[in-house]
């Protein structure tokens, strides 16, 4: 009788344990979250920005920006009780790399769908460059290789090249993973580095490990090597800075002049005699 009553308390205490599992694996089939595209325009859709605006290139001098598209932040389709958890663990992950990386500079980590890297990212960066950057110089570190269509304004933007410190390669240092190429499909990194960055110098591999379940950057200080650390003492010697922007031109109606008393009629009889 006793060991009948252990094992039915067993059994109890296996289905409390176990029941919420069960139940979303084989009974909950609620269909997944779909994932509408990011508006980057909001904060909302990166998993990592700058708590404070850094100072554009014409205020503050050459300052260098972290594009970062690192671990968890490609998002899948699933419920919004997930998604929302994904979206915390990407925030907390990208906040952990932040920190790390601050001090080669301030970070921008976009969230994007897993499915659909290739558009995503091409949005994130280009709104990257036309909202947050104002002309300060970048580099871009990734875990993985990136979709040349993401780099399509620094294949065809020399002036961006000029500013643009090259890409970290955040690598595990065991296994092949460090010989992973920054741009996927073949593509090569030559169209997308400045001049005076060839080859690997144009992506320096900075080592990773993991931590409490999160990826850390392991490299010793300087992260990206001296060549990085001298970057902006480069800028400042080769490079003119951006100058601020006059703003948006305004449109200005351009009215008749009149003498006292004139008319639209005396107007318009003083333009037939001209």
């Amino acid at each position: 009788m006793k060991r009948l009553l252990l094992v039915f308390t067993i059994l109890v205490a296996l289905g409390i344990g176990l029941g919420p599992w069960a139940y979303r694996t084989f009974f909950d089939q609620r269909p997944a979250m779909a994932l509408p595209a990011f508006d980057y325009r909001a904060l909302d859709s990166w998993a990592a920005t700058p708590a404070e605006v850094p100072p554009a290139v014409w205020m503050g001098g050459w300052g260098v920006d972290v594009f970062l598209v690192g671990p968890k932040q490609d998002l899948a389709a699933k419920s919004e009780s997930e998604l929302s958890r994904d979206v915390e663990r990407a925030r907390h992950q990208a906040g952990g790399l932040s920190q790390e990386l601050a001090p080669v500079g301030p970070v921008y980590a976009p969230l994007y769908r897993a499915g659909e890297s290739a558009p995503d990212l091409a949005a994130a960066f280009k709104n990257y460059l036309d909202t947050h950057n104002r002309g300060r110089a970048f580099v871009i570190a990734t875990e993985h290789p990136l979709p040349a269509s993401m780099l399509r304004e620094l294949e065809t933007d020399a002036a961006l090249r000029e500013r643009f410190g090259g890409f970290l390669r955040l690598t595990r240092p065991k296994g092949d993973s460090a010989q992973f190429q920054a741009v996927a499909s073949g593509a090569g990194i030559a169209p997308f580095c400045p001049e005076r960055l060839t080859g690997d110098a144009c992506q320096p591999i900075v080592e990773i490990g993991r931590q409490d379940g999160n990826i850390i950057v392991t490299e010793p200080a300087p992260i990206g090597g001296e060549q990085l650390a001298a970057f902006p003492d480069w800028l400042e010697a080769n490079v003119a800075k951006t100058a601020e922007p006059l703003g948006a031109l305004e449109e200005v109606e351009i009215i008749d002049i009149r003498r006292p008393g004139e008319t639209d009629e005396q107007l318009e009889a003083r333009g037939e005699e001209n």
